[in-house]
């Protein structure tokens, strides 16, 4: 069985899922905000792990040891969420380790897993490592230093892309060393993300399993990191290197399902600019007619079915 993991507003595994259903599939949606107050969990210590969820307003239950996949976009969502209803700060921090440990303790393939789900949120630690495998990306500094920047911006031909460090809006400004001056003087002591600014058509790249679907996104915007409401995307054939790029930057971050942002320069090089490990695909998909969600209700059929069998493969014994 698969187990999509989403809070009711969220509109992509909601579309998952029911299209799983639609196949004929066993799934099961868990919403972590019903808990503790609108179910019960109960589970072992055991390997392989069993135990139940239960639905106070009578819904079928689910046998945990049923569980052989689990699609999850966004865990913290999923755990900041469960704040509702439970107003002891103790109470919420052991329902969080105790649905922490049930999830970490499943035997089954995960899509993605908790780990590497958690780990997107450090954006430049994420480049660092995909650099390491040989794959070119933006030259990035974070300072509130303003004579290390001024450095910095002196080893850049081009304007500079900034934004403060670590803020929601994830828009990026393009200007010069002037500009960004006068945003260190609003800004005191707030550390600030500067990034070489690549030239090239923006690419949004979407890797499942091994693969890869593009289009090149046509945008105002200087630099895209958004979700492309607003935005027309062209479906675009990489080159199979370029698709090899993305398939090993996605391995690299131990990530089966997520979008990677590309600069392909007039040269025809290829640059890394971004991973996301939560995407939203909706407006990607409606936009360039490319299957996003069927190819991913594919790799989850295929994950379920695959896990199940390596499970009775180990204990048939």
């Amino acid at each position: 069985m698969i187990l999509v993991l989403g809070t009711a507003e969220d509109r992509h595994a909601a579309v998952i899922y029911n299209k799983i259903v639609a196949r004929g599939t066993r799934v099961a949606y868990f919403d972590t905000r019903l808990y503790p107050k609108d179910m019960t969990i109960t589970f072992d210590g055991a390997l392989p792990m069993s135990g139940t969820i239960r639905y106070r307003d009578g819904q079928s239950a689910i046998d945990l040891s049923t569980v052989n996949c689990i699609y999850c976009r966004q865990w913290d969502d999923l755990v900041s969420g469960m704040a509702t209803g439970i107003q002891d700060e103790v109470e919420l921090r052991e329902t969080e380790a105790s649905l922490g440990s049930l999830f970490r303790g499943l035997e089954c393939s995960w899509v993605n897993p908790i780990s590497s789900l958690n780990n997107s949120r450090y954006r430049i630690h994420q480049l660092q490592k995909i650099r390491s495998q040989g794959i070119r990306v933006p030259e990035i500094i974070v300072s509130n230093d303003f004579r290390r920047v001024q450095a910095f911006f002196s080893m850049t031909e081009e304007k500079l892309l900034y934004r403060p460090s670590g803020w929601a809006d994830s828009n990026w400004n393009l200007g010069q060393i002037d500009d960004i001056g006068r945003l260190i003087s609003d800004l005191p002591g707030t550390p600030v993300e500067y990034q070489e600014n690549i030239p090239g058509d923006q690419v949004r790249a979407f890797v499942i399993g091994d693969s890869v679907f593009a289009g090149v996104v046509e945008t105002v915007e200087s630099d895209f990191t958004g979700t492309m409401g607003g935005d027309y995307v062209r479906p675009v054939e990489l080159p199979q290197e370029a698709k090899r790029t993305c398939i090993r930057a996605a391995a690299t971050l131990d990530l089966v399902f997520c979008s990677v942002d590309l600069r392909i320069t007039p040269e025809g090089e290829f640059a890394v600019i971004d991973v996301d490990a939560n995407p939203m695909f909706m407006h990607f998909e409606q936009t360039t007619r490319l299957p996003i969600s069927d190819r991913l209700v594919e790799l989850l059929i295929a994950s379920d079915v695959d896990a199940y069998d390596s499970r009775v493969t180990m204990y048939a014994a």
